[in-house]
């Protein structure tokens, strides 16, 4: 796959990433030196889709999320963000 497929995102507060079906190919949070860091990524519009994963990271520290298969979201893509520097995310649109 050639890399103009995929769309990414640096995001510092919650919000919608895909309004449509699309595949989650890697995420990464890092954090500060002073907070954990989390963020949940949901299949859907919003924070009431279905939860994929919750990542969570130390202070002064990142955790990647980087599944060996993409993980397909019908819905589209929602991020929650709520503590650290921000979470890198990747994907690919469906349509």
């Amino acid at each position: 796959m050639e890399s103009k497929e995929f769309a990414w995102s640096w995001v510092t507060a919650s919000r919608r990433l895909s309004p449509g079906p699309c595949e989650l190919v890697f995420a990464f949070l890092a954090s500060d030196g002073q907070t954990t860091g989390k963020a949940i990524i949901y299949d859907g519009e919003n924070a009431t889709g279905d939860m994929v994963v919750t990542i969570e990271s130390p202070a002064n520290n990142g955790k990647a999320f980087s599944p060996r298969q993409p993980v397909y979201c019908r819905r589209g893509l929602y991020v929650t963000f709520s503590a650290g520097d921000g979470i890198f995310v990747q994907w690919r649109g469906l349509e």
